[in-house]
């Protein structure tokens, strides 16, 4: 794997530095540490620093020659509310915070290919977006609402994401849908409350939100061509305090992600008449809140062409997957690529564990091969 020899000289360095993140999480639009350590490196490296942009946001501009093609790298830096269960000597110190997702490496890593394409000659702009709350609070949207294209454009840009896939595959990068959308829903049920003893003098919110949980699942079941792709997961279902009052209230909170855009239209709408439908026949009220998280995550035919062509040069064609079944998870770099040429890659990263668990640990390896990814990226694209 030729893996560029300046960027491994400095790995050590870096995987500190992604340990140092780590050690210190910090949740969407909170990154105030985070954020101004990025912003603290990229002076040090001769960056031009933007901060503030999308609240917490930093942005970092480096511009050589007279060429006007522009190139953008992402990375995410925001962590989980989880608690870490690992016996590391940089695990989390700050309880209930966790970087369960590998945001804390992916901001090392373009760190670490920052400091070396300072180094190196090329004609054109790079950018460097850090985003913050890529977690379901929207940092993406944040950042480009604030302008971000407006004052940073870019003619492509590209992001990657550490995946344990459990193959013998280095990255993964294919055209088309590659992630999921996801809508988050809140239904609220108001109904009557009482004592136990008496439900005929009641409205019952937990049998409606029981029967709400069973008549939501056949939507992906009986409304969603087979042949696509679609979930609606019931994450939370609260009601109720003890064992012989009938509250008031039910909340149920649910995930629907969709690979295609009429699959996700379908949902949005079946939930909706389901929702009303079964407030009609037991008499209550159900309040429903949307909220958009990602959009489906769609990589650009051109920019993913040229992005294949780089890893196959970094990576080698063994390493190498460009067909894969699309994942349900999302991703809020598909506003990003909504708006420009994007393509957005996974590295496999060789751990047990998966996302999200608390006992996931990102795997240094990593920092070397995205960041030597990345510079091929800028260097080819940017080429004297």
């Amino acid at each position: 794997m030729p893996l560029v020899p300046g960027i491994v000289a400095m790995q050590e360095e870096f995987i500190k530095l992604r340990q140092q993140i780590h050690q210190h999480p910090e949740l969407g639009f909170e990154e105030l540490k985070t954020s101004k350590l990025v912003a603290e490196k990229l002076k040090e490296f001769g960056y031009e620093v933007h901060t503030g942009v999308g609240k917490t946001g930093v942005v970092g501009v480096l511009k050589k020659g007279d060429s006007p093609k522009k190139i953008g790298l992402r990375a995410d830096m925001d962590a989980l509310p989880m608690s870490e269960n690992n016996d590391l000597p940089y695990k989390s110190q700050s309880p209930g915070k966790m970087h369960a997702c590998g945001h804390d490496g992916h901001s090392a890593s373009l760190l670490l290919a920052a400091k070396y394409l300072a180094g190196q000659e090329f004609k054109g702009t790079l950018n460097l977006y850090f985003q913050p709350a890529e977690e379901g609070l929207g940092g993406a949207r944040a950042m480009l609402e604030d302008g971000l294209l407006e004052k940073f454009d870019s003619d492509m840009i590209f992001g990657w994401h550490n995946m344990p896939l459990g193959t013998d595959k280095k990255i993964y990068l294919e055209s088309g849908a590659v992630m999921a959308s996801a809508d988050s829903y809140t239904l609220e049920i108001k109904g009557k409350g009482g004592h136990g003893s008496a439900p005929e003098k009641c409205k019952d919110p937990i049998v409606v939100g029981a029967l709400l949980v069973v008549a939501l699942q056949s939507i992906v079941s009986r409304n969603i061509d087979p042949q696509h792709s679609a979930v609606v997961s019931v994450g939370a279902f609260n009601a109720g305090n003890t064992f012989n009052i009938i509250p008031d209230r039910a909340t149920l909170q649910l995930s629907v992600r969709a690979l295609d855009n009429e699959s996700q239209e379908i949902t949005t709408k079946r939930i909706e008449e389901i929702a009303q439908g079964i407030a009609l026949v037991y008499g209550v009220e159900i309040g429903i809140t949307k909220q958009a998280v990602a959009t489906i995550m769609f990589n650009d035919p051109k920019a993913t062409a040229f992005a294949q062509e780089v890893a196959l040069e970094v990576f080698g064609k063994e390493a190498c997957c460009f067909e894969y079944p699309a994942a349900m998870g999302s991703e809020d770099f598909s506003y990003f690529a909504q708006k420009r040429p994007c393509a957005y890659a996974f590295l496999e990263n060789e751990n047990t564990h998966y996302l999200h668990t608390s006992g996931y640990v990102f795997n240094d390896a990593l920092l070397v091969r995205a960041a030597s990814y990345y510079a091929h990226l800028v260097l080819k694209y940017l080429h004297p």
